[in-house]
């Protein structure tokens, strides 16, 4: 991981869920290489490329996730661009702005996401709501001279988890997961790519190719055997001869 003024740099995907992991965010990420040749590329072309692969994503995943702050690296790291506040209307403008006025071809977008998904409150419990929440959420493109190209999407697992709140994880994990498994093939079809790179940062995560497998309870339920039933057939020492 490189530092560039009060940004963090991460180089690549291990690089991204090791320091999640350090600040106790258990993310899964879903992600695939771009294989093109940015040494045949000029800037132009490679920032509006990295504004393409943007588009892509957010069309793929609109309704499901929000934009709310961007970091921008220019090639080793010469210059960034921060955008906080974000405003769903209006950032890809902000975004296409922001491109136009670079004078040097990028190499690392990250753009930060609010999740709108379901939860469970303690005062309405059988109702779940949909709300814009604020867990762990990125989209990530790396590319490059020395690179072929590489974008991921990550999020944390505490929506899917069994542990998200104490006997009701199950319930969420039905609501939440459908809306992830949306996104991704969506995203396949808008990109033209098929998700190949399929990680997370514990090794007990239930990862597959389009979100999390359903969660195991943390206590499963007990079951009391009923008594038995009296079948009505007397012993031989109810028999009188």
């Amino acid at each position: 991981m490189k530092e560039t003024g009060s940004t963090d740099v991460y180089t690549n995907l291990d690089d991204f869920l090791s320091a999640s992991l350090a600040k106790n965010d258990v993310i899964g990420s879903w992600g695939f290489g771009s294989r093109l040749d940015f040494t045949k590329m000029g800037r132009e072309e490679t920032n509006v490329w990295f504004f393409e692969q943007v588009f892509n994503f957010l069309r793929a995943f609109f309704g499901l996730v929000m934009p709310d702050s961007l970091e921008i690296i220019t090639y080793n790291a010469k210059k960034q661009v921060n955008r906080d506040n974000l405003d769903q209307m209006t950032f890809l403008d902000e975004l296409m702005l922001v491109l136009k006025n670079l004078d040097q071809p990028i190499w690392v977008v990250r753009l930060n996401l609010s999740i709108v998904g379901f939860i469970r409150t303690d005062w309405a419990p059988d109702r779940p709501m949909r709300v814009r929440i604020q867990e762990p959420a990125s989209f990530i493109i790396w590319g490059g001279p020395d690179e072929s190209g590489f974008q991921t999407f990550s999020i944390s697992y505490k929506l899917f988890s069994s542990q998200v709140i104490e006997g009701e994880g199950i319930a969420l994990w039905s609501m939440n997961q459908p809306l992830l498994e949306k996104g991704l093939r969506k995203w396949e079809r808008q990109s033209g790519r098929k998700i190949e790179v399929v990680k997370g940062n514990s090794n007990d995560l239930p990862l597959y190719s389009y979100g999390f497998s359903k969660p195991v309870p943390s206590t499963p339920a007990v079951k009391t055997k009923a008594p038995p039933k009296e079948d009505f057939i007397p012993d031989l020492s109810d028999l009188k001869f």
